[in-house]
């Protein structure tokens, strides 16, 4: 008998491509907008011809309309005899509604102003019904490159406009109160449902927070929800999904069909600086409606433990949510 009524079937884990996936491209497919000539020092567009691309890693990947954007991340490429990593610092697309293989996919490459985080790993959610992403608040600077201190917290959104490109603006500046008490974290589990996005989690480190550049790495304890309509923030408790509220290296998954809300699934990572991994015997389960945690014991195949994973999911043609 299931434990909590919305969902009782957890089921295999699928590889989720979009966010894990090495991308290649031809030398003769790259493209820009028209800013992209005007790229800061240092800025770096990530597009390679694949006979000198490596591979792509630590971005991340949502889909608006035809396309699939994709932010951040660190890419390396050969230069001769050597292999050079460095950070994205360009907004990445590529229009779904085409055919195309690795050897004729064509990325554009948009350019961003002055002030936008060049991070890895970092938030990059989408509210469908403003259409309209959100980047900034999670995240970490890159190793590679310039490997300067991490920005100053700040919102900002990014409004496609159909074409594979659109425009920046900041949402919320360093220096606002709506702010105030929030450090930047990495490695929490993120997920967006309906119109918000939740942070569980995960780590306040040197390379993430300004204001921590000095201090050790602490987990971030907690859950921290972004109304996407009202650009409001809350910090609350997560007791309910451990004893001391901490993950890294989980992932969270929203399921809509799930209550008047739909539901989010925290699952998978470590709960505290040791290697101890979180089984997925059971489920931390968050409803939206009411801001309460359920615990859900599962059963079938159940995956093995781990950390830093992907995770994608469909409604199954039997009334459950396959994963």
């Amino acid at each position: 008998m299931c434990l909590f009524r919305y969902i009782c079937v957890i089921s295999h884990v699928l590889l989720d491509l979009v966010q894990c996936t090495s991308l290649f491209l031809s030398a003769d497919a790259i493209q820009s907008d028209p800013g992209a000539s005007k790229l800061e020092n240092r800025q770096t567009p990530a597009v390679i011809g694949n006979d000198r691309f490596v591979r792509r890693a630590l971005q991340t990947s949502a889909v608006a309309g035809t396309y699939l954007y994709i932010d951040g991340g660190e890419f390396a490429f050969r230069n001769g005899d050597s292999i050079i990593a460095q950070p994205s610092s360009t907004l990445l697309s590529i229009d779904l509604s085409l055919d195309w293989v690795n050897e004729t996919v064509v990325f554009h490459s948009t350019s961003k102003p002055s002030g936008v985080p060049k991070l890895i790993t970092s938030s990059f959610w989408y509210h469908e019904n403003k259409d309209i992403f959100y980047t900034g608040i999670t995240g970490e600077v890159s190793d590679f490159g310039d490997a300067p201190e991490p920005p100053p917290l700040s919102l900002w959104s990014f409004k496609p406009d159909g074409t594979g490109s659109g425009s920046w603006k900041e949402e919320i500046s360093a220096d606002d109160p709506a702010i105030d008490g929030l450090l930047r974290s990495v490695s929490g589990s993120e997920a967006v449902g309906g119109n918000i996005a939740l942070v569980l989690g995960g780590v306040i480190n040197g390379v993430s927070d300004q204001e921590t550049s000095d201090g050790p790495s602490r987990l971030s304890p907690g859950l921290l929800e972004f109304d996407m309509t009202s650009l409001n923030f809350t910090n609350s408790s997560a007791t309910g999904f451990n004893a001391n509220g901490t993950v890294r290296a989980g992932q969270m998954h929203f399921v809509p069909s799930f209550g008047p809300q739909g539901i989010f699934l925290a699952m998978g990572g470590n709960s505290n600086y040791t290697d101890d991994l979180i089984g997925f015997d059971d489920i931390a389960v968050y409803e939206a409606s009411t801001r309460k945690w359920y615990n859900q014991t599962v059963s079938g195949n159940i995956p093995e433990p781990r950390r830093a994973f992907c995770v994608a999911g469909i409604n199954s043609t039997e009334g459950s949510y396959e994963m």
